[in-house]
């Protein structure tokens, strides 16, 4: 599995769950390990840390993953400069 099918798995698992999910539901989901989906998380431009859960008072708190979902009609940005 190459690294960029990587990055569209996990961009089609977070658009399918807009709430977000962590890292552990990622790796769940996309049956990737989990150094590949958080080298991956860093380096796809939508993707952003919502918020944090935590999950009991001696464990740390794990990041919830969302992504921007990019509207089909957004026009193209003009080059020129005002």
């Amino acid at each position: 599995m190459t690294y960029r099918n990587v990055k569209a798995m996990l961009k089609k698992t977070l658009l399918e769950n807009l709430d977000g999910l962590t890292v552990h539901d990622l790796v769940f989901a996309t049956n990737v390990e989990e150094r590949y989906v958080r080298r991956a998380l860093g380096k796809i431009d939508n993707v952003y840390i919502d918020r944090w859960h935590s999950a009991g008072h001696r464990k740390p708190a794990e990041a919830i993953y969302c992504i921007v979902k990019i509207p089909e009609d957004c026009p193209r940005p003009s080059r020129t400069t005002r």
